[in-house]
């Protein structure tokens, strides 16, 4: 018991959690010799004969004790005559005599009363006893008709608890129902969620892989033209080195550019007959690869002036010719670029229709379970397995009629890939022709396979939708399944 009032309100919550750390309360004074732990009292015996024990208050052995265990050992108790003078039970009664104080039953003890006399109190007696039986039946019947009535308001009562204890099983089972839901939800969240997160993260690599592609064709091309720059200058180089010393000029004409940055770089990057050493071009190379195909207008202009050297020095007809073998090579690799993309996109779409398939196929079998639950709660059998066949021809139709368009199409696209093959005996001009044929036909497949790889994303994602609205209709459709069968059961 607390000493005092507390002087604000006790937080239960603290109060429990201090409960359960351990903590001891203050100022609480305990009175209490219920099962106490008594470890370090010495142990005494109330009978000798019994085992050594802690005697309390109420195990002595005085006559109050005995009396108290006796009674609540359910001895029973002898029969005991009272002198109970309290107001009687008189209901029945028709005759209703005074009793005699102790003064009047002496005086007719000493007063002589007649025969007639005697014989009229032995007929009072048997009315007397004939009216205490009729009384005593009376009560009898009442006391069984408030038996009867005590039994009706038992069972009624034991009905009400019956329903009350049903209801709250019921309460209980949907209130965790309620809670498995909820956890459901918050799953199918995060796993929308990582879903989406791993698709942009798809898009965002395929996006670098196009633009590292391209950048690799870029220095691809740019590493053939320096190579190309490389073998004219060595060409230029061994021109010079067999040079007709008869024929030569006595006093050349040295030319002096007109900025000296070009001075330097013509001392510095150029070789005493024109060549760019080792250095150089790994220079130009590396700073090409750094700018990432950006030229300088620098770099421009030295490229214009060299093709202008070029085309002066060489012939038109050569110079038109390695050109169109310059052009032919950049559609080559062009359309191999634009193969690797068509295989890349094939994966995609056979990575996609893998997606597809396992995503109908689990709706398939959450369709499948919805309607055999649905049944049991319709208890339709027979018009439900007619539908179900039905349905099923019907999807076995349009997965047969998708493979035979996918076989289609795969059949055209290895007739066209062999059909485009390029003859390299062909002339210039027709091999550049037919090139840029099928850089088109390459650039409209993987724009038609790009397209398709969308269509089927957008089918994926159908799919999944499809699929969790079935298992929400499912779940939900669980639910009353058990509540019903807790309200009848």
């Amino acid at each position: 018991m607390l000493k005092s009032r507390p002087r604000k309100r006790p937080d239960w919550a603290y109060m429990m959690k201090e409960l359960e750390t351990g903590k001891k309360l203050k100022h609480v004074t305990c009175n209490d010799r219920s099962a106490p732990i008594i470890e370090r009292v010495s142990k005494v015996t109330a009978d000798p004969a019994g085992k050594a024990h802690f005697v309390f208050e109420s195990e002595k052995s005085n006559m109050h004790n005995v009396l108290l265990k006796q009674i609540q050992s359910g001895v029973r108790l002898k029969s005991v005559k009272t002198n109970d003078r309290s107001r009687p039970m008189l209901e029945g009664l028709r005759k209703f005599r005074r009793q005699l104080t102790i003064e009047e039953q002496m005086q007719k003890a000493t007063d002589t009363a007649p025969v007639d006399e005697v014989v009229a109190d032995e007929m009072d007696d048997i009315d007397a006893v004939r009216d205490d039986l009729q009384s005593t039946k009376q009560m009898l019947a009442l006391e069984l008709r408030n038996k009867e009535a005590l039994e009706r308001d038992n069972k009624r009562l034991q009905a009400r608890i019956l329903n009350l204890e049903s209801e709250a099983e019921r309460l209980k089972m949907q209130q965790n129902v309620q809670e498995y839901k909820k956890q459901d939800e918050k799953l199918a969240e995060s796993l929308k969620k990582e879903a989406e997160q791993a698709r942009k993260d798809a898009e965002k690599l395929e996006k670098d892989f196009a633009t590292v592609a391209e950048e690799r064709d870029k220095t691809r091309l740019e590493l053939d033209e320096m190579k190309r720059m490389y073998a004219a200058l060595e060409k230029r180089m061994k021109a010079e080195y067999y040079w007709d010393w008869e024929h030569a000029e006595a006093e050349p004409i040295v030319e002096f550019p007109k900025s000296p940055d070009g001075t330097w770089y013509r001392v510095s990057g150029m070789a005493l007959a024109g060549c760019p050493s080792a250095k150089d071009v790994a220079k130009i190379a590396s700073q090409k690869s750094i700018d990432k195909g950006e030229k300088s207008p620098s770099e421009s202009e030295e490229e214009e002036i060299s093709s202008d050297e070029e085309e002066e020095d060489d012939d038109p007809e050569a110079v038109a010719e390695r050109r169109l073998a310059r052009e032919v090579k950049l559609l080559t690799t062009k359309i191999r670029n634009f193969k690797d993309k068509a295989v890349n996109a094939k994966k995609e779409r056979y990575a996609l229709k893998e997606q597809i398939k396992q995503h109908q196929k689990l709706l398939k079998e959450e369709k499948k379970k919805f309607k055999s639950l649905q049944k049991e709660v319709d208890k339709m059998a027979k018009l439900m397995a007619d539908t179900d066949e039905e349905e099923e021809d019907e999807d076995d139709d349009e997965e047969e009629d998708e493979t035979e368009s996918e076989d289609d199409s795969e059949s055209e696209e290895s007739e066209e890939e062999e059909s485009e093959s390029d003859d390299e005996d062909d002339e210039l001009e027709d091999r550049k022709r037919k090139l840029e044929v099928i850089a088109k036909k390459n650039e409209g497949r993987v724009a038609s396979l790009k397209k398709g790889n969308y269509l089927f994303k957008a089918q994926v994602d159908r799919l999944k939708d499809d699929l969790s609205k079935q298992r929400e209709d499912s779940l939900s459709l669980q639910e009353d399944l058990d509540s019903v069968l807790a309200e009848l059961g």
